[in-house]
């Protein structure tokens, strides 16, 4: 073989091997980049998990503050009826016991 032709192979080699590299790089640069982006994807998926997850516990906080807002009248309606029927008796009670110090001393 001349010269030329052995020159020629080992330049033909070299843009090989500097292609391979490149290609390598290149394969690189793009798993890097689908990494990235795959890790991006996944933030952002427990992000919106987060967030639903947020508004679901609002929802409920809210529900409950509802259902306990209405046990909180329905306990004052109920405090007022037996309050007010204990104020009833005490009058019916101390009508009797009057009744009775008045029959006793009429009676005397």
């Amino acid at each position: 073989m001349s010269m030329e032709v052995i020159k020629e192979i080992k330049i033909t080699e070299g843009i090989a091997e500097e292609k391979i590299k490149a290609a390598q790089q290149q394969g690189k640069d793009i798993i890097l980049q689908a990494e990235e982006q795959a890790e991006k994807l996944v933030n952002e998926a427990v992000n919106n998990e987060i967030s639903k997850g947020r508004l679901t516990v609002e929802a409920a906080e809210k529900e409950a503050k509802r259902e306990a807002e209405i046990k909180r009248q329905q306990n004052h309606q109920t405090s007022d009826q037996l309050r007010q029927s204990a104020q009833n008796k005490m009058q019916q009670a101390v009508k009797l016991v009057m009744e009775r110090i008045v029959s006793l001393h009429g009676h005397s």
